[in-house]
């Protein structure tokens, strides 16, 4: 896989490169992970919230839900939105909402995320679950009404109560302690960049919002096994920041601890921040202690709002993202490139026929000379004729996709609003760490120049 490039970023100038751990530093089987959590929140829903017993007979759809899709509480829609956040996709429940009815309720309109009582957005990996068991609640709703579930927007409220309650309670991390193989996925060439890396000079640091001993856990499976050049992860890593309660840690002033590795104790620190293990602290206190200018330090997460956008609204610190959805996607890209050349090349077909077509209208309006209309049947029956293969296309390359929104990173032409995020909020992404592997700590990194509607 690549790195990809939204704006210019020098290696050579970044002195210091930090990691969240979750989806980031450290891979999930997000399947696995999401099915655990799926029936941890179904657990909870029915033992506390007395959600009735049919409930527990739900089935977790892995593809039901993909990551930036927004929800629309009091409606109990699930929607897809462009980078212009214009609904391009809709379901009721399981149901598809059909154009006409989308473009009732929507009208068209931009839809205001900032209204948090109405719309809540899908913006982590750690989110599938929430969605994909928000969808199937309606449906149960709509379709068994006797059963008395909440309202829609209740429905949302205590799913991600139960949520949220899972991972504060240690129910979820406590799976993972158990079964770390299951749900936690290794990969030496992640090790590899890293050493890399430190051999070029750059300190690297750990920023999580995970306590220490379940960021000890993480490491020492993922990390450990294969480093060549340090005997442990804690001399690979200058600083290791755990419980940063992130996005705080990027806008707030926390006490810091210092975590003692042998026996996990803390202890207040003050004064200069030295390498060790940490819980708390600010990223303006790291920084300074560093001696170091945010566009000297680069920070790679998977959460647009956690990781990177406090970061370029507080700290001007470089930023990169970590999405593990363009393994699959860029897969499937490769493997449909042809019908997606076949449908442009029908489209500047399309396009011609129906410039002659106005053409031949434009006459009639403007000077009076009536069309031939067996002339205009035949090209009708051709604009037809064009479109029913573009439509075959369109179903064919839909099918390398998800099934029920197809491309994450595409809402019909336009890019989703995720990919919006992305390109806002980035200056560099990747599918996992170790696609650094294949680069120069060194490399410049450029983006290619976009093409302008009128350049084009």
């Amino acid at each position: 896989m690549g790195i990809y490039v939204n704006r210019t970023l020098n290696m050579k100038q970044i002195a210091a490169i930090g990691f969240d751990m979750d989806y980031t530093l450290v891979r999930y089987d997000s399947h696995a992970f999401e099915e655990m959590t799926y029936k941890e929140i179904i657990k909870k829903l029915t033992d506390v919230k007395n959600y009735p017993a049919p409930v527990k007979n739900l089935k977790f759809e892995y593809n039901r839900a993909i990551r930036g899709l927004v929800i629309d509480k009091p409606h109990g829609n699930v929607l897809k939105l462009s980078t212009y956040s214009k609904v391009k996709h809709a379901y009721h429940g399981l149901k598809e909402i059909d154009f006409k009815t989308q473009q009732k309720i929507y009208q068209g309109l931009v839809i205001d995320l900032n209204d948090s009582e109405r719309f809540s957005i899908v913006d982590t990996t750690f989110s599938i679950s929430y969605c994909v068991l928000y969808m199937q609640l309606v449906e149960l709703k709509d379709s068994k009404p006797e059963l008395n579930l909440p309202d829609y927007k209740t429905l949302e409220e205590d799913i991600l109560e139960a949520l949220d309650t899972s991972h504060r309670d240690g129910s979820l991390k406590g799976q993972v302690k158990k079964n770390v193989k299951k749900y936690i996925v290794q990969d030496n060439e992640i090790v590899k960049a890293l050493e890399r890396f430190k051999k070029h000079g750059k300190k690297l640091w750990v920023i999580t919002n995970s306590d220490y001993e379940y960021s000890k856990l993480l490491l020492d499976y993922s990390i450990g096994p294969f480093l060549k050049d340090h005997k442990h992860w804690s001399e690979l890593f200058n600083l290791v920041v755990t419980a940063a309660t992130k996005p705080r840690f990027f806008t707030d002033k926390m006490p810091l601890l210092q975590i003692d590795p042998q026996t996990g104790l803390m202890k207040n620190h003050h004064g200069k921040i030295e390498d060790g293990i940490y819980q708390g602290g600010s990223a303006q206190s790291i920084q300074k202690s560093a001696a170091l200018s945010g566009e000297q330090i680069l920070y790679l997460g998977d959460h647009i709002y956690g990781d990177v956008l406090q970061i370029k609204k507080t700290c001007n610190w470089r930023t990169a993202l970590v999405i593990d959805e363009l393994i699959t996607e860029i897969d499937a890209i490769n493997k449909c490139s042809h019908i997606s050349e076949e449908i442009n090349l029908l489209m500047t077909e399309k396009i011609e026929l129906e410039q002659t077509l106005d053409m031949i209208f434009d006459k009639e309006i403007e000077k009076g000379k009536k069309p031939d209309r067996e002339k205009l049947q035949v090209h009708f029956q051709k604009i037809e004729k064009v479109d029913k293969k573009i439509g075959k296309l369109i179903r064919s390359h839909s099918e390398h996709f998800n099934p029920y929104w197809g491309e994450t990173m595409r809402a019909g032409v336009e890019p989703s609003r995720l990919a919006g995020q992305i390109e806002k909020y980035a200056c560099i992404y990747m599918s996992k760490i170790s696609d650094f592997a294949d680069y120069s700590p060194r490399t410049y990194y450029r983006p290619k120049k976009k093409i302008l509607a009128h350049e084009s």
